[in-house]
């Protein structure tokens, strides 16, 4: 196998990182705007629902017909 004859970057020390993080630090941070939280509505939520119950219709009838070997007659 050939050697790997790329140069590496030497890793920065921590005293560095540090001096990276205080200079960020030292600029204004601007705060994030957050919307405040609301929750979906009625409708979204009972669409949710309906469908995870579709898809747990659709896996206990695929689980059947695979099971069964109801699957093969087509």
């Amino acid at each position: 196998m050939e050697s790997d004859n790329r140069a590496q970057e030497p890793l920065p020390s921590p005293d560095e990182e540090q001096g990276a993080a205080s200079s960020a630090a030292q600029e204004p941070a601007q705060p994030a705007e957050k919307k405040p939280y609301e929750p979906y509505s009625k409708k979204t939520r009972l669409l949710a629902w309906i469908g995870i119950a579709f898809m747990v219709f659709l896996v206990i009838m695929y689980t059947y017909a695979f099971s069964s070997g109801v699957i093969l007659k087509y």
